[in-house]
């Protein structure tokens, strides 16, 4: 990942917040974000998993539906390795672990 796990958190949330503050609605904020980070350069699956649990989370938090947010998630964690995870944010991982919980509910 380009960014720490708290940094990208960080990042996502204030792309969410500019998206909205923008007028955009909770079913073009989602794609909005992933426009940001997935043509990236070093785009990970890590990466691509963080951020679809910050904003099931900020979803979540706000109130919004995020369906979609969560079944794209579920599919992603069915394709990505545990380890794969585990081994690209290292300490960060229990955070990720937290949330992931979270975001699932």
């Amino acid at each position: 990942m380009i960014f720490e796990y708290d940094e990208l958190r960080e990042y996502v949330e204030e792309d969410f917040d500019h998206f909205f503050q923008m007028g955009f609605n909770e079913k073009q904020i989602y794609p909005a974000v992933l426009e940001e980070y997935q043509h990236g350069e070093n785009f990970s699956q890590a990466e691509n998993i963080c951020i679809h649990i910050f904003l099931a989370l900020k979803y979540a938090k706000m109130g919004f539906h995020y369906d979609e947010i969560a079944d794209k998630l579920k599919a992603l964690m069915n394709e990505a390795l545990e380890h794969e995870v585990k081994a690209e944010l290292k300490n960060a991982y229990t955070k990720f672990v937290a949330d992931l919980g979270s975001s699932m509910n």
